[in-house]
């Protein structure tokens, strides 16, 4: 491997996560940082003082470019849209690592009502720890904008991040919990591991069948998933649960027979679910199967 490659390559771990907190998808990520590294092998590097900051610019504005065109698309997709699937091999509910709520379906979720501007000066500034002057060379705008820009988006998505940092035990004890109420049909402790304004957010793509809309309340959320999975209940033994690490906490793999059917995540807060965010569009679940394969 040349010393540009080399280089390049010792970076995309940031690009990548960069592009994937923009995007939301695994695809578009790659493709970013595909197109980054082009423009970086076409560049007389030796003329570059700060390869890390010269490639997140790059990195951020065609992100930026990618993510206008993709808004467009999600203005048509069917139902509720949530982020791909993000897997992360080094990790398992086993090995008690911490949650990382920065690429949480959750919060990846509510960066979706941003302006492109908004998500970047956000993600850029709070999440990888730029300042705001940095940020301005990086979106052409003043450190003052890019400042105003970052603090609508903090308040924007406040409602997504936990007020109190969840412990994955604690994270996986109530996931735990929620399966084994819903299933066995006790309502009433399903309801008690909910808080009362709990959202659920499914998305189907318009592929397969699953609730249009957002469902709120306690209620209203602990009679829909007893309804669902009591059935899974049965002996036949037809589904299977499997726990599984992915957008930086732990999830349920939901399996009929052999077909995965279903990824399900839950935001946490104060010892209760506040979210629960359900990937049913076969094309997200794929990314599950070719990790598989």
């Amino acid at each position: 491997m040349d010393h540009r490659t080399h280089l390049f390559e010792s970076h995309r771990p940031l690009l990548e996560g960069l592009a994937y907190r923009m995007l939301g998808t695994r695809a578009d990520a790659l493709d970013i940082v595909q197109e980054t590294f082009l423009k970086w092998s076409q560049t007389d590097i030796d003329q570059i003082r700060d390869a890390r900051a010269w490639l997140v610019t790059v990195c951020s504005r065609i992100a930026l470019n990618t993510l206008q065109s993709a808004r467009s698309r999600r203005e048509m997709y069917v139902g509720t849209w949530l982020p791909e699937p993000l897997m992360e091999d080094t990790r398992s509910p086993d090995e008690e690592p911490e949650i990382d709520e920065t690429v949480s379906v959750a919060l990846m979720h509510a960066l979706e009502r941003l302006t492109p501007n908004e998500r970047a000066a956000f993600l850029l500034h709070d999440v990888f720890g730029y300042s705001f002057d940095e940020i301005s060379t990086l979106l052409g705008k003043e450190s003052a904008a890019c400042r105003k820009l970052a603090s609508r988006a903090r308040a924007r998505v406040r409602d997504a991040r936990p007020k109190f940092a969840a412990s994955s035990t604690e994270h996986q004890r109530l996931l735990t919990a929620f399966l084994n109420a819903a299933r066995a049909g006790q309502i009433d402790e399903l309801r008690g591991l909910l808080a009362e304004g709990v959202e659920l957010h499914a998305d189907g793509g318009g592929k397969a069948e699953t609730v249009t809309h957002v469902l709120r309340g306690a209620d209203a959320v602990s009679t829909f998933f007893v309804r669902v999975w009591s059935a899974t209940a049965h002996p036949d033994g037809r589904y299977r649960f499997v726990l599984r690490w992915f957008n930086g906490s732990p999830g349920l793999l939901v399996h009929d027979e052999d077909r995965l059917i279903a990824a399900v995540s839950v935001s946490v807060d104060e010892g209760v679910i506040r979210g629960i965010y359900a990937h049913r569009n076969p094309e997200k679940l794929a990314a599950f199967l070719a990790e598989a394969g």
